[in-house]
């Protein structure tokens, strides 16, 4: 690929590669993930503790109900849980942040499963009380893909159980004003490569799809293109696509943290039902 090409504006939720599974990635996004004073990869830690403290009375779950976390990266929510006595199954595509999660678990005598696998494929049928997909994972797929992820979290679930996420609200919606004419950074090493590089970044948005795409392109001798989409979503577009999808909605607030709704919020928090 030209630099040409690299820099054009991308079609809504096309991909081509992938900060989740670049080996050359995996190590910076687990820093990210355990660093305890930014929300770059994770929620930090007295936020994750409120959002499992709101979500174990949320999904009505007690000593020995089974919960399936969904992108559960290096297992910060389900080592809590697992504490709490929920039988929990972290799912996620990593490989790297699964190896940590796993060892971590071992070294505690946390008895998780943890799987290495998409969420957009099917991963049980019948088998958990309870689901939980946080940190807005669900906006950064396309609607055939969210369709498919809220179909395999039904299937997954017993009657009446109980399913937590958390997406972003119209107020992330980029202004069309700002940072039109992109920016470049030349590095001695970063979070892209541990050698020098240059990242040169745009945002674009998608009006139709409600959506936009923080595009990075890193030139460090070859040329490789990352693209991160995200949706921000109304209240009654997220309730429709729960609702389309089998589910009934039964909370809606500002976070994953027992917040009331107020219209206010970078974000929507979500629970639904699956129907007895």
């Amino acid at each position: 690929m030209d630099l040409y090409t690299a820099l054009q504006r991308p079609r809504p939720y096309e991909r081509q590669a992938s900060i989740w599974t670049d080996p050359r990635i995996a190590p910076q996004m687990l820093r990210a993930h355990l660093d305890s004073s930014s929300d770059s990869a994770s929620y930090a830690p007295g936020r994750i503790d409120e959002t499992v403290s709101f979500l174990v009375d949320a999904l009505r779950l007690s000593r020995g109900s089974s919960l399936v976390d969904l992108g559960c990266g290096p297992g910060l929510y389900a080592e809590r849980f697992a504490r709490a006595g929920v039988q929990v199954t972290g799912v996620d595509i990593s490989e790297h942040s699964i190896a940590y999660a796993l060892d971590r678990a071992h070294g505690k005598g946390l008895d998780i499963e943890y799987r290495v696998q998409s969420y957009c494929d099917p991963f049980g049928s019948d088998c958990f009380d309870a689901a939980m997909l946080v940190w807005e994972d669900f906006g950064v797929l396309s609607p055939g893909e969210r369709r498919a992820v809220l179909e395999n979290v039904r299937r997954s679930l017993r009657p009446g159980g109980r399913f937590a996420l958390d997406v972003a609200s119209e107020k992330q919606l980029p202004d069309p004003d700002d940072g039109a004419a992109g920016t470049w950074e030349a590095y001695e090493a970063g979070f892209f490569r541990d050698h020098p590089h240059v990242v040169m970044r745009e945002t674009w948005l998608f009006s139709e799809t409600h959506s936009f795409c923080e595009t990075s392109v890193v030139v460090d001798g070859g040329i490789t293109v990352y693209q991160n989409h995200q949706t921000v979503f109304s209240v009654r577009r997220i309730v429709d696509e729960l609702e389309d999808a089998g589910f009934s909605v039964e909370t809606v607030g500002d976070d994953l943290r027992g917040t009331p709704y107020s219209g206010e919020s970078l974000q929507i928090g979500v629970v639904a039902v699956k129907p007895q």
